[in-house]
């Protein structure tokens, strides 16, 4: 079976052999970043599991990192963004957690450890978590969502906490839920702020969340409810009948321990974090996705064409036309990118080719063999000295044209076995 190591490995290899002839692919360069940051996640302890809570102004998310760790460190506010940079509360050990966190770009004036003495093993089950309050998605300030996308990036999972006014948002939607579910190994989405909403109108509300959700490719994302106050309503109790009732939109397990608005969500988040795995399931997922989309850069086997015609071509001082068609020969067969990287390979130095094959031309005419005036003498003379002509103009294409194009197509089918 393939580790997250072992693909990480396959990625980097595809990337080596493809350097310094794709690296203008925006592909190639999405999964050099892959790349880095997968193995800088590998690098940090496992049993440490990242997980942010993301948002809309407004949507309670610094309210629900503080009923989270029952300690107001993120300031909460309603009608403009609080959080201009992450904070970030760990369960453990914050030492062993530093480089993480210096990793996440967490300042550490904005991190702090949840456990104390006073808690027993209330909080045993927590143990590993990093839970960060990221700035709000929907901010006015721009760095304040550069920061976020940065952060979506490098977190293991993500919670999603959506308020009642605005869970149907276009651009949480499609902006981010739907891209989130693809890239990350774990996404939950909280509809936060129940205790806001009536016990009528709360499995409604949550009823058109899941709804969206479904439509959105995101039907096995779970949807909890939760509040940053003890209260999350209870829903109406269902009919019974002969006709079976339809599930509720939300997850209904709830944890022993912690506050009640986030039982349910606490109970989602527990088992990831005693799997110690979230941080090399990311990882898995991440490059796992990437050398899937480069697959469209590998096709079948390359061939290296013949050099003879372009030498002919060289012979008729037809430089150009045999340099096209003898690069159109080479990539004939190879997937477009690969196709532009032999042009180019084979343009390289064309600038240079008409008064190489000059000057290879007055090389043969100074060293020409001495004609013999014997029957058939200049028969032989002619050919010894076409032979010599031949043997300058191959040395000529070989070192301008043919050695630059056989040097991509073998990166090519380094790059091709790589991914075999």
């Amino acid at each position: 079976m393939s580790t997250p190591a072992s693909k990480l490995d396959i990625l980097q290899g595809f990337l080596d052999a493809t350097s310094g002839h794709l690296d203008d692919r925006p592909l190639i360069t999405q999964a050099r970043a892959v790349a880095e940051r997968a193995a800088d996640r590998l690098r940090f302890p496992q049993h440490f599991t990242t997980i942010a809570l993301a948002g809309t102004t407004g949507s309670g998310k610094s309210s629900m990192f503080n009923a989270f760790t029952t300690i107001d460190r993120s300031p909460a506010g309603i009608l403009r963004p609080t959080t201009s940079e992450p904070y970030a509360c760990v369960w453990g050990s914050l030492a062993q957690a530093d480089e993480l966190l210096d990793w996440l770009g967490v300042s550490p004036r904005r991190r702090f450890t949840r456990e104390s003495p006073l808690d027993a093993n209330d909080e045993a089950t927590l143990r590993g978590m990093i839970l960060l309050d990221l700035p709000d998605v929907d901010s006015v300030e721009p760095k304040h969502r550069v920061e976020v996308d940065r952060l979506l990036h490098l977190v293991d999972v993500v919670v999603w906490i959506c308020d009642p006014q605005k869970y149907a948002d276009q651009l949480v939607h499609e902006g981010y839920l739907r891209q989130l579910a693809g890239q990350r190994s774990g996404l939950i989405v909280a509809l936060n702020q129940t205790d806001k909403l009536l016990p009528a109108h709360l499995p409604k509300v949550g009823a058109d969340l899941r709804q969206l959700l479904d439509e959105g490719g995101l039907a096995n994302v779970p949807l909890v409810a939760t509040s940053a106050t003890d209260r999350v309503p209870e829903l109406p109790a269902t009919k019974r009948g002969p006709i079976k009732p339809k599930p509720g939109p939300f997850s209904t397990e709830k944890a022993a321990n912690g506050h009640p608005g986030v039982a349910t969500l606490r109970a989602l988040l527990e088992p990831i974090i005693a799997s110690g795995t979230a941080g090399a399931d990311t990882v898995d997922r991440d490059v796992s996705a990437t050398l899937n989309e480069l697959s469209v850069l590998i096709g079948p086997p390359g061939a290296q064409p013949a050099s003879g015609p372009l030498v002919d071509r060289f012979l008729k001082n037809e430089i150009d036309l045999g340099v096209r068609e003898y690069a159109s020969a080479a990539a004939a067969e190879l997937p477009e990118a690969w196709q532009e990287a032999v042009l180019r390979a084979a343009d390289s130095r064309i600038g240079e080719l008409p008064d190489v094959v000059n000057q290879a031309m007055e090389v043969v005419a100074a060293n020409r063999p001495r004609r013999v005036w014997l029957p058939g003498g200049k028969r032989r003379y002619e050919a010894r000295t076409d032979a010599l002509l031949q043997q300058e103009i191959e040395r000529v294409a070989l070192r301008y044209v043919v050695e630059p194009v056989r040097r991509v197509l073998a990166s090519y089918e380094r790059a091709r076995r790589s991914l075999a």
